[in-house]
Formats: structure tokens, sequence, C-alpha cells
């Protein structure tokens, strides 16, 4: 190697930097939206050549600086949000003007808003380690050889990886104040009688930039130190509740002593909730309205990862859950648990967080301890995101609080808890070395939280929820960056963290299954376990996990190389599809299969989706590429075939190339098992009989109700043919299942009859094969026989309820009025629901009462209702019998027997029964039809459409006596209403929505209102485009201001993407005989449905003359509170429909003529009139002095004025000038002779007239 390439990296000298010991934070909160603060910084400094110190902090003022305790020379601060604005005449157009501005605090990594330049007496010197001793109080203590007296010692926390100074500490002290607090504090702060508890939290960010709003630090994540927190706030309610108005008692000059009692709710203590322990809590001496709470936190934190809240917070012990056997076994590692909420709701919370503590005590059994001592769940209003995790604290939204007699959102709200308090593991105490391991952190998290359900919810559940989460991936996973590059994108749009939160942990479970697959056992635990470990003893380098230190994790516990798995689900995109083909060779006693990979083969083009088109449009914008498409994945996977025995043989087939042909013995020679309805009637009994051939008794254990001849005939079954019954028999196996260990994230379309998918479904136990087997079904045409199927997996309480379910959902395919269905499978849903929920009497069947008690039967309920709402005859027309079906089951329920909230299921019917009443038929009656039959027709429709408006209005009145659950009742009627107006059913009056959009109504109800008006004719609605606008950046609501941008984004993504009319076939390049302007516009259609190129220069021609918009959207750019994260949003929205200009319009004043009025007595008054002066006026110049000629007084003028002119012209030699006349008009040259040197001429010229 040549000596210059060895040298060449030693020539880029690294710029001198520090290191974070230690933050001490001193914070005084305002309910008026102030804070200003103190905050020392410690810091350890890489080199003696450190000559400035750079940090970030998007904060108004810095009132002073000091480095250990000396004045810097200069400071360099600027304010981001100062430059965030324009000329006072921009437009939309200069939005990229405004963007360039804003990428320097918005980006991944914001530059720094701080420079303070080290003084010059200073010095940075060398510590020896024999000088760094720890003192009993846990600080470092190192002499300062430039400094003596009091200053001689710099007192900096101990870190917690035995990390020394190599140089002199230094000490930043800053004093500041910030009114841009609201980027990271939200302040919910309402006036007295609104009805709201005031209170102030922090909100998480994805990406950097999320503490520096609050006070200076690194805002990194990788930036990571122990801290000192001090927060200085109203002592009650009462007191913030004045800051908020700015009540200032002192310029009243009130005594606050002698004031009237306050009301009870003022008198209540605010709280102070914070990362850290709790050391002190002082009141101010000078203002006992006025209280300082102090917390320590000896792990080492990053900025963003510290956070705090401040209200008038009941608490709620959740320790007090645990049995006393847990308590004892878990002994010194039982971790704390506590849970804060607003006044009034400390039963919702406590049965919200119900499992909670079980959740803990799991990680802590199976993993390792806790990191932090206690932890802490805050529920607070208007937080954006749901869930908002700190160190040792956790913002949850009110949105996720239930009570008891709310069952419908127990397990997502607890898959949510759950995941905050894993990632207190995974997440705070370990993060990811680069952005790109966000991965790893998230699906580790991820995948802990999975295993805890599991132990919660039961193993079916579990792998339901894999399976979906794998169909999830396979849908999405299309012309995506790998969720490897993904974890550096995440500040583009938050598709990007929820896209690796679905794929990272099914990545991590097929991992886990194919290293299982290897040992014989799991060892995905086992190896996020020892990571654990390793970070608890200080063996992981700032706790920080990379991708190759976890793949070499991975092969240690799995003794093989991972190489390709991460090549391919990691570093790489897309999932493969399979088609496999299999035949029985009776000669060779083999099964010959052939495995084809088609992932690569078809380009089929994926027309743009509507609700993903605001992440396209960013994503194109930050110029994120999609991951080149594999070919082939490699990996071995598992074959189990069924034979004839009932026996399953498992095969292992290592896939590695497109297309694989094997061959898998047979080992059964008994003939396959017939599946007549006597010989399936015979094997139960002689199992029930015998009660040893349970292996018998497995192979029917499923889908076998409804056999009797009386269900026969009561349900329409329909069984196998004779022809059916003669090829199952003839048949070598029973079926074939490919990837029975689930190991890939595929979609495989097997060839094998519909008998053997029906037998799988049947027999195989596995919760994924039957769902595999249902899907394969589905695809088949309507047929009674395959309804069939269907019903009797629905009516057998065995299976699980998600197979039950899309059972249900199957029927809907075969309940058409058209084929052999003969609307069987409407019968089989109808006599389903009646079976399971109604009582018959007399022959007709009346719905019982609610009894929710069995959720499952209630899950499956709901289910019914949303399938028979889908029916649709051959018309596409929903059937009248639907329509009665559900409307008899909304007049008529009945929830007074039930312990249970029946709010969901009401919203369920109305939702179904709105989408079955807009799909009608549409009449055109005239004046001189005389058909009554029609007539009739339309008559008995409006008065099934009148009853379902009543109902729903019903519902909605009956919500503003009675609240329901989150106002669900309101919300969904204001969904039918819209939809039903839509369809020209009921009558649109935005001033009905408009009433519900006001501040102080429930914010989930406001967003409803808000949804059903921002919808694409807003456009064209003057005021009510403003209005949302407007409070798009004016709400105080977070949560709900990015409702409202996404719901303007869907606006904006459906104009571009227009209206599909007709089926649009793409032009072939070429000749095409046809005209050019049609084969144009469809082109340029089918650009715009496919492309983002083609979808925004659409957008720009239809809306780029849009004058209001343009306006309305500006005003809102230019509010003058507006985040950072919403002025993003609005550039977006104005770089999608408006060309960049660099422009500036200069606004010019027009002269105006004066007029003078005379006074007297000296006295002149001017003023200006309104007349402009359009004309260019020369300026005004005094007149020139008259011309004199001087002349010898001894000769006397000859000529008048009419006569001859007499001009006197000297020679060389006069010293005198004369003045020149005006030039005189041009005349006719005359020939005279040139005068010599002293001589005089004398010329006679006529005098010019006129």
């Amino acid at each position: 190697m040549d000596l210059t390439e060895i040298q060449l990296p030693s020539m880029a000298v690294p710029t001198p930097s520090f290191t974070v010991a230690h933050q001490k934070v001193e914070l005084d909160v305002n309910f008026n939206q102030l804070v200003a603060g103190k905050t020392e910084i410690t810091i350890y400094p890489d080199s003696q050549n450190l000559k400035e110190i750079r940090l970030h902090g998007r904060i108004c003022a810095i009132k002073k600086v000091l480095v250990n305790n000396i004045p810097p020379p200069s400071v360099r601060h600027e304010d981001p949000c100062d430059q965030l604005t324009l000329h006072s005449n921009s437009t939309a157009h200069q939005h990229h003007l405004l963007a360039e501005k804003l990428a320097r605090s918005i980006g991944p990594d914001p530059e720094p808003d701080i420079i303070i330049t080290l003084p010059k007496k200073l010095k940075i010197q060398p510590v020896e380690v024999a000088e760094v001793h720890t003192q009993a109080s846990g600080s470092i203590k190192i002499p300062d050889p430039s400094t003596t007296g009091p200053s001689a010692t710099e007192a900096t926390q101990a870190l917690s990886d035995t990390t020394v100074a190599k140089f002199t500490p230094l000490t930043v002290t800053i004093e500041f104040e910030t009114c841009h607090a609201r980027e990271t504090l939200q302040f919910v702060a309402g006036k007295r009688g609104s009805g709201r508890w005031p209170h102030v939290y922090t909100r998480s960010r994805l990406g950097c930039g999320g503490a520096s709003s609050l006070f200076p630090c690194v805002d990194s994540i990788n930036s990571r130190c122990t801290w000192d927190i001090s927060i200085r706030c109203p002592r009650t309610v009462g007191d913030a509740l004045n800051q908020a108005l700015s009540l200032d008692l002192s310029k009243l000059n009130i005594d606050p002593s002698s004031q009237e009692a306050r009301q009870s709710y003022e008198s209540k203590e605010m709280v102070v909730i914070c990362s850290g322990e709790l050391t002190d809590e002082i009141v101010d001496r000078v203002d006992n309205t006025q209280k300082t709470v102090s917390f320590s936190c000896s792990q080492q934190l990053a900025p963003q990862q510290v956070g705090f809240a401040i209200g008038p917070f009941e608490r709620v012990n959740l320790g007090e859950l645990r049995d006393p056997q847990e308590v004892e076994e878990l002994g010194r590692n039982a971790v704390e648990m506590l849970a804060y909420c607003l006044p009034g709701r400390a039963e919702e919370t406590k049965n919200t967080c119900l499992p909670l503590t079980k959740a803990m005590d799991f990680v802590v059994h199976k993993y390792i301890s806790c990191p932090f001592r206690s932890y802490s769940m805050c529920f607070v209003e208007d937080i954006p995101s749901d869930i908002s995790v700190f160190a040792g604290v956790s913002m949850c939204s009110t949105r996720l609080l239930y009570p008891e007699d709310v069952i419908d959102p127990a397990q997502e709200v607890t898959r949510q808890l759950v995941h905050a308090i894993v990632s207190q593991w995974i997440g705070i105490n370990i993060i990811a070395e680069e952005p790109r391991d966000n991965w790893v952190i998230i699906g580790g998290a991820y995948f802990i939280t999975n295993l805890f359900m599991r132990d919660l919810c039961g193993n079916n559940e579990y792998r339901y929820h894999m399976k979906q989460q794998a169909d999830r991936v396979y849908e999405l996973d299309h012309e995506r960056p790998s969720i490897y590059e993904m974890g550096a994108l995440m500040h583009v749009d938050p598709a990007e963290y929820e896209f690796i939160a679905i794929k990272a942990p099914v990545v991590l479970f097929i991992l886990d299954r194919r290293i299982a697959k290897n040992q014989g056992t799991s060892k995905m635990p086992a190896i996020l376990a020892k990571i654990l470990t390793r970070a608890r003893t200080g063996d992981l380098l700032n706790n920080a996990l990379s991708t190759d230190l976890f793949q070499k994790t991975v092969e240690r516990f799995g003794h093989a190389k991972f190489d390709d798995f991460l090549s391919q689900w990691v570093k790489g995109a897309g999932c493969p599809r399979f088609s496999a083909f299999q035949r029985f060779n009776k000669k060779k006693l083999v099964v010959e299969m052939l495995i084809k990979q088609t992932q690569g083969t078809t380009t089929t083009d994926r027309e743009l989706d509507i609700n993903s088109f605001m992440r396209d449009a960013r994503e194109d914008f930050q110029t994120v590429y999609a991951a080149p498409p594999q070919p082939m994945f490699t990996g071995p996977m598992t074959i189990r075939i069924h034979e004839a025995d009932g026996t399953p043989y498992e095969h292992i087939v290592e896939i590695k190339d497109v297309q694989t042909n094997f061959e898998i013995p047979y080992n059964t020679k008994y003939k396959r098992l017939k599946r007549s309805k006597k010989q399936r009637a015979r094997a139960n009994t002689k199992a029930v009989t015998e009660g040893d051939e349970e292996g018998e008794a497995l192979v029917y254990c499923l889908g076998d109700v409804l056999q009797g001849e009386d269900d026969v005939a009561a349900w329409k079954i329909t069984e196998w043919s004779a022809e059916d019954e003669d090829r199952m028999n003839s048949e070598s196996y029973e079926w074939i299942r490919l990837d029975a260990d689930f190991e890939w994230i595929c979609q495989i379309n097997l060839q094998m009859p519909g008998y053997m998918f029906s037998s799988q479904l049947q027999q195989d136990r596995d919760v994924v094969a039957q769902l595999e087997a249902l899907r394969h079904i589905s695809s088949y045409p309507p047929s009674p026989l395959v309804s069939s199927i269907f019903i009797r997996t629905l009516m057998d309480r065995r299976y699980f309820h998600g197979v039950r379910s899309l059972a249900a959902q199957g029927l809907i395919k075969h309940a058409k009025d058209e084929g052999e269905a003969k609307n069987i499978g409407l019968f089989h849903l109808k006599k389903a629901f009646e079976e399971l929920y109604c009582v018959t009497e007399q022959g007709t069947a009346m719905t019982r009462p609610n009894d929710f008690s069995d959720q499952l039967a209630y899950m499956l309920q709901c289910e019914i209702i949303g399938a028979i709402s889908k029916v649709r005859d051959s018309r596409g027309h929903t059937p009248r019998e639907v329509k009665d079906f559900l409307l008899d089951k909304l007049k008529f329920n009945d929830n007074s027997a039930n312990d249970y909230s029946d709010a969901h299921y009401v919203a369920r019917l109305m939702k179904a029964l709105t989408a079955a009443v807009i799909a009608r038929p549409y009449h055109q009656v005239g004046a001189d039809d005389m058909d009554l039959d029609l007539e009739d027709e339309i008559h008995e429709l409006r008065q099934v459409e009148n009853q379902f408006l009543e109902e729903i209005d019903r519902y909605r009145r009956m919500d503003e006596w009675t609240s329901s659950y989150q106002n669900l009742y309101s919300r969904t009627a204001l969904e039918c209403q819209s939809m039903l107006a839509a369809a020209g059913i009921a009558r649109f009056s935005p001033l009905h929505f408009l009433q519900y959009t006001r501040p102080g109504n429930y914010d989930m109800l406001r967003q409803s209102a808000y949804s059903v008006l921002i919808n694409p004719s807003i456009l064209n609605e003057p005021s009510i485009l403003r209005y949302v606008l407007y409070c798009m950046v004016a709400d105080t609501s977070p949560w709900l201001r990015q409702s409202l941008q996404r719901a303007f984004g869907k606006v904006l993504a459906k104009r571009a993407v227009g209206e599909k009319t007709v089926s649009v076939q793409p032009v072939a390049d070429g000749l095409v005989i046809e005209e050019t302007a049609g084969a144009d516009d469809r082109q340029a259609d089918l650009a715009r449905r496919q492309t983002m190129e083609g979808a925004m220069a659409a957008l720009k021609k239809e809306l780029g003359s849009h004058e209001l918009l343009k306006q309305a959207l500006w005003h809102a750019v230019c509010y003058d509170q507006i985040t950072l994260e919403d002025l993003q949003t609005l550039l977006e929205f104005c770089r999608l429909v408006y060309e960049p200009k660099d422009e500036m319009k200069v606004t010019l004043r027009l002269p105006r003529y004066w007029r003078v009025e005379n006074l007297g007595k000296g006295k002149l008054k001017f003023a200006q009139t309104q007349k402009v002066r359009s004309k260019v006026v020369s300026k005004w110049q005094p007149p020139l002095p008259p011309i004199r000629t001087e002349m010898q007084p001894s000769r006397p003028s000859i000529g008048s004025a009419g006569g001859l002119k007499l001009t006197f012209k000297m020679g060389s030699q006069s010293s005198r000038p004369t003045p020149t006349p005006p030039p005189p008009a041009p005349a006719a040259p005359v020939q005279t002779p040139t005068a010599g040197p002293g001589r005089v001429v004398l010329k006679f010229k006529p005098a010019s007239k006129g």
C-alpha cells in the first residue's frame, strides 16, 4: 500500500469536541406560556484546542453566560424562530424561501444555535488520572492549576460508565428566557368555568431537536449525561389560572390574604411529575403562590428523554394491584408503579392500567431489573400521540382511558401501554448507535410487548396478531426503503416509524423461528436478555446498540451466519410471492413439488393511495428512494404433508433459487381417510365410547357441527357430492402446507384442490393454518357448498374468534341473488345471528337483550352485523330485507340488563345501516310516468330512509343529555349524516356541523365534525376554508391541529389523483389510430393516478390559480404563534400546489399634488391632495440671468432691434471672455476669410425674426 494512502486520513484534523457529563436545569414555568430558567452544563473537553462551545437552543433571549464563572468574549445566538418570516408582500409562491430557513431547525441534525467563545485566560489543562478521586457524595473533584480560591475545583456528577475527565472540566452557566416553549411544552389552561384543569407537560417528537426549545443543551440522542432538575411552578390551581389570565394582584393593590375563599377546585395542589427521583419540594418564601420541586437522575439520559408534567393530578398507586406473594418474589426488584390522572378519572385510570403491573413484573422476571426505581404514567389532554415515552415517566392521552363497562378498546390500549413500559429498557436505557439502527430498538421493544400479550391473551391470539401483522407488511412493503435505511428517515413522515413498528417485530419473529428450527427452542428472548445485561454491566458503550452488534449476538446464540437474512429482510425491501405446484408420483411414491418466486415477474403499476399521498409527497421532496426490488429470497421452508393415516410429516427445503424443484418421500401405505358423513359420525362415536382413541377424534375435531338431518335441512347445508367423495378417496394425502413453521413474510399460492383446504381448515389446529385455508376457500366462486363450509366454521365455538369472524366475512360473497348461491350466504348470516342472539317466539325471531359478558360472542356479533351490511344484489344495491333487518336491530336494541356499555355496538349498527342505505337505486320519475309499482318502491325506500334518519338524530340528541363514552353516539351520527348527505338522502348543512367544532366541546367530537367539513367541496366554501386553515395552526390542541392537517392533505390528494370514472388503459408507444388529444388526456390521467410527478402537476394546474386558497393558506403560514411542525406541514401544502418564484413585490407610494393656502400674516398652509401625479415632471430650476454683451464705452452701438446685428469677433489674443448667448437659428454658412492674429473682423448678418 502506498504511504500516501496511509497518511491521508490523518490530514483531516477532527474538530475539537467535548462530552457533556452533567446538566443542571432550573425552570420557572409560567402558565402564561412563558418559561425562564438557568442551566449549568458540565462538559469534559476532548482536546486542549477547544475554542468554542456549540449548543442547541431555540430560545428567545440569553440573559447571561459564564464559563467557569468567567464571562466569554462573545456569545453568538440567533433565534431561528425570529428568522422564519418573509417580507410583507410575500405570497405562497415564496414557500421555498421560508422552507430554506426552516431546514436548519427541523432537519434530522439541527444546527447549533448558541456559539460560545471560550475566554482566553481559561486554560484547558490535562488532568492526571491519579488526581481524580470520587467523593462520598458521588462527585468528582479535579484541581484546576489555572485558578485559585473557591473556583479552584470543579464538582461534576460522576458518570455511570466510570468515564474520567482527561482535561479540565468546564461549567457553562446560561440564564435564558423563551416564548417558544410551545414547541416542546403543551399548556392546557382554560378560563374559569371552562371545565378544563390547567396542566402542562412535555411532548416528544421523532428525531432530534425535541428539548432545545425549552433549555440550551446538546440536543442529540447520543449526548447523554446525568441530570438535576428544579421546576418552579404555581402552587395551586387558582394560582395557575391567575397566571394564565395574566392577573397581577400587586398592580391591582389587592392583598391576597384578604381575598374571599377560593372555590374548592382552585385550592387543589399542583403536582409535579418528572424523570428522576424527587429530592425536594419547597414553597417560595417571598411568593407563597409559587413552589419549587427538585429531581435528580443518576442514569445517563439524552435531553429529549427528560420529561415532566405539572397539574392537579390524582395519584393512583398501581402497586396495590400486586398480590403479596408477587411482592415477596420480586423483593428489591419490585418497581414502584404510579399513575396520575386529572381529578375525577381515578377509577378509569385504575381500570385501564389493571394489567400493567403484571407487564412490569414480566419483564423483570424474564429479562432484568428495571433501570429506574419507579415508573409513572401521567394521563393528560391534547397530547398529539397516544403516548410519549420519557425516562421513568410516560405521558399518555386521556383518549386511552376507558371505564369498567367498556370492553372494546381494552386489548389495543393495553398493548400500547405495555410497549411504553418495555421502552424503558429498549428505547430509553438502550438507544440506537446510529439512526439506521433504530429498527433493532423498535423491533425489540415490540417483540417483548408481543410476548407479554401472548401470556395475557393466549397463544392463539398471539399467532393471529403476528399473522395479521405479516399480511400487513406484505401489503405495505412496495417501493419502500428498507427498515435499515428508514431508521434515518423518521423525520420525513410519521408513517416511517409506523412501518418500522409493524415490520421490525415480525422480522425478529421469523428470525426467532429460524433459530428455533436449528436449536430446538426459541432464542430471541435470551438474545435480548443478553443485550440488556451488557447494558446494565457497562459492557455496551454508551448503551448504544448497533445492527452489527445485534448480528454478532444472534450468531453466537444461533451458531450460524445470518448475513443473508439481514441483507434480505433488514437491509433489503419487499416480500416474496410463491407459486407452488404439487403432484403425487405413484411409481416413485414421492410428492413432486415446484416452488417459484414470482415477486419480480409482474410489474403492475400501483395507483397512488390517497391515505399515503402526503407520505409519498414528503419522500419525493426529501429525495427518498425505494430500495431495489429483490428477485430472490433464500432460506429454509418447512413443508408439512398430512398423509393418509392423518400423521403429519415435516420436510425442510432450502430455497436457494427463483425456481426450486424437489421430491418429498411418501411414508404411508394406507388409503386416504374418507370424508363421508357416516364415517365421521362413526369415528366420533368410537372416540366417545372408547375414550382412548384420541388420535381418531382429533382428525375431525373442528367444523363438525350442524351434522344432524334436522340441522342440515333447517340450515340448508350442502354436502360434498359423490364425485367429490370419490376424488377425495383417491387422493394419497390429506393436504400439504407450505411454511408450516411461519418462517416467511410472504404470499403463497398453492395449487391444491378445495377439499384439501377444507381438510386443513377442519383438522389443523394451528390458527395460522386455519386462516390460510379460509382465505384460499374465499377465492372460490359463490356456491352453496362453500357457504356451508363457512357457516359450519362460524357456528363452531371451538374455533378461534378471528377465524369465525373471517368466515362471516367470507359469506358476503355467497349472498348474491345470482349463480348457484341464490342468497344462501345472506340466509346463513341471518340464521346464525338469530340462533346466537335471538329468541324465537311463534316463528318470529326477537333479539335478546344485550349480554356482553362473553366478549368473544360479542365480537362475533359485531362481525356478523358488519357482514350483513355489505350484502349486495346483482345490481350492487342493498336488498330490502337487509335494511329491515339492521333497522330492526337498531330500533329495538335493549341494553337495560347488560353490565357493559353498548356504545360501540350501537355505533357499528349505525355505520352498518348507513353503508346499506346509501347503496340504493336512483329512480327518476317523470310527470308522465304511471308505473305504480315503481312509485310504491320509491315510497317504501324513502320510508326506510326517513326512519333511519330519525334513529340517527335520536341517538345524537340522546348524547346531549347523557354523554356516551367519548361522545361516540354524536360522533357516529355526524359521520352517518355526512355520508347520507353525500348520497343525496339527507340535506347537508355546514352550520349543523360547525356548531360541534367550537372550543369547549370534546376534542374527538370536534375532530369528527371537522372531518365532515374538510372534504373536496371545502375549496368552494370561502368562509369555511378560511376558518379551517386558521384552526389548523391556531387551535390550542396539537392533536386536533394535526388531525386537521391530515384531513386537508387527503383533500389535496383527492384533487391530485382525480376521480376514476372509467378504466383507463395505458397507451402503447407507437402509432395509435385515434385522436391525439384524447390519447394525451388519457395518458395524463393515467400519470396523475400512478406517479407523483403527474399528480403534483395536475394539482398545480387545478388549484394553482385558486386565489382564495392561496391567500388563506399563506395567512395561516404567517400566523405569529405557529409551531415549527405546523409550519413545515403548511409549507409542504404550498409546495404541492404552487410553483416557487424568486420574486419580491415592492410597493412604491405614488406622488400626490400639494395645495397651499395663505393664512395671512406671512403664514402659508401646505396640504397634500388626493390627486395622484401620474406623469413625470421635470425638476423646477430658476431662470437664467439676462445675457448682457460688454462693449467699449467709446463706441456707440449701431443698429436697432429690427436692423442689422453687429457682432464683434475677437482674435485669439483677446484676453477677456465674452458670454455665450443662446445658439441662433441655423443659417446658411458664409465663406469668410480667417482672421489673423490681432485683427478685428466685423460681420454683419440680418437679425433673426420671431
